[in-house]
């Protein structure tokens, strides 16, 4: 069986067999427009200890790095995004610069500014300032925006950004009804931009009419740099909000396609990725195909991202498990205020599904909460992967109703009509955790969910 190291995220089409790949990820130069320059592909990329100006590298891999002196053309991708969602990780040495353009216009600076005080719109996690040659000296620059905190790590670690991002909007005529939004922007698993529009193209951004499509750009001409891991997933197909009324969660109009995606963990094929999931008739059917004994996990999660509401399901355990967890409980679980949904197991909020556990709070990769029970406030001590255990054992045979009412940074556990959890004051990157993607997850054992339906509300 392939072991399952990297992520691919396959979306697929209610009521036949085909199978969309709705992430992109670039992988190879072949991903991008010619001439790419002196970028090429290595592995074993680091900073070079002996002199920290520089990155050591043996050729051939999967890490993207821009040539021996690091000025050469900039990446930009053959695809074109709207909405998105993006991963990448990146490496740079001392006193490097690069930056990553949305849409080949909008810049998310990367520069190496480890243990600098004050953050200004030049260094990293910054959205680098617009230019208008015709202003005067010293107000050409102008709309640059620093990050919140600088998240910037040690020289010679690798790090990561995830990035929200909605484009701009236009009317039927064309004309532009609605600026850029950098929705939210981590970095390193801090949050530094939530919601900053960008009225126009940043410096050295492509010039001329924004677009509602557009390649992402990677600068090459700066300094030395590396990058990994870069995964793009599209955000088009979000419901408009219906409050007050119960809806499906998932939906797959023959129009515009599915407002979900599937998130498969590891190297999975298109044919496997097929069989992971299967969601039909308002079913959500998890590895009841799989023919393997080893299997993968993986999400099935919303493109859009929620903050009050009430979500209900039934589900049910299937009769089979897979390795790694063949001869131990059934797992599965809810997890909500998901930070990413480009990866199968995102930082998040989860209502534990597991035998013997259900309802059980887990918090994922940084979100963190506090526990409320009888009025009174419980802190949660360890800050990562750490749980509460519910109240009480509501859990039964057969079909089980979950119902999550969330409201912002609060939500409330239901298993079969009985409060056995509740959480309060739930945090992620130095902010207040009040939002995020909504995904169920199948854990190496079949599981069917039914009667998907969220409310939102005013």
């Amino acid at each position: 069986m392939k072991s399952y190291i990297n992520t691919l995220l396959f979306v697929i089409t209610l009521g036949c067999t085909s199978v969309v790949i709705s992430q992109t990820k670039l992988k190879t130069l072949d991903d991008f427009q010619a001439p790419t320059g002196d970028w090429f592909l290595a592995k074993d990329v680091a900073v070079d200890s002996k002199n920290q100006q520089e990155i050591k590298y043996t050729k051939g891999g999967n890490v993207f790095v821009n040539g021996v002196i690091g000025k050469t053309n900039h990446l930009v991708s053959k695809e074109s995004f709207g909405d998105v969602e993006l991963h990448v990780e990146f490496l740079i040495p001392k006193g490097s610069n690069s930056g990553i353009y949305l849409q080949s216009r909008y810049e998310i600076q990367i520069f190496d500014s480890y243990g600098k005080a004050n953050v200004e719109y030049s260094d990293c996690g910054a959205i680098y300032q617009r230019w208008d040659e015709s202003k005067a000296k010293g107000q050409k620059g102008y709309e640059g925006m620093p990050p919140r905190v600088n998240a910037t790590l040690p020289l010679g670690e690798w790090q990561s950004y995830d990035i929200i991002f909605r484009a701009p909007r236009f009317d039927k005529t064309g004309k532009k009804i609605k600026n850029a939004l950098f929705e939210k922007v981590i970095l390193n698993g801090i949050v530094i931009h939530e919601n900053k529009e960008v009225t126009g193209a940043t410096r050295e951004g492509v010039e001329g009419e924004e677009l509602a499509f557009s390649p992402l750009l990677l600068q090459g001409d700066h300094g030395r740099v590396a990058y990994r891991n870069l995964r793009i997933r599209s955000l088009e197909n979000t419901r408009e909000t219906k409050t007050n009324t119960w809806v499906d969660l998932f939906v797959n109009d023959k129009e515009t396609g599915p407002n979900y995606d599937f998130v498969v963990h590891g190297d999975a094929t298109v044919e496997e990725a097929n069989t992971m999931f299967e969601y039909k008739d308002k079913e959500l059917k998890a590895m009841y195909k799989w023919q393997e004994k080893e299997a993968p996990y993986g999400i099935a999660v919303t493109k859009k991202r929620y903050s009050n509401y009430d979500l209900k399901f039934d589900f049910k355990w299937g009769e089979r498990r897979f390795v790694p967890r063949a001869d131990k409980i059934r797992d599965a679980g809810l997890l909500y205020h998901c930070q990413a949904g480009n990866y199968a197991w995102p930082p998040s909020l989860e209502y534990q599904i597991q035998e013997g556990d259900c309802g059980d709070l887990w918090n994922i990769l940084g979100c963190h909460c506090e526990v409320v029970k009888d009025g009174e406030i419980t802190t949660i001590e360890k800050r990562d992967y750490s749980s509460s255990k519910k109240w009480t054992d509501e859990e039964k045979a057969g079909w089980n109703q979950v119902l999550l009412k969330v409201r912002g940074d609060k939500a409330k556990y239901y298993l079969n009509g009985v409060l056995v959890n509740e959480i309060t004051n739930a945090t992620y990157g130095g902010l207040t955790l009040g939002s995020g993607f909504i995904a169920l997850q199948a854990e190496y054992a079949e599981v069917i969910y039914k009667h998907i339906q969220i409310k939102e509300l005013d």
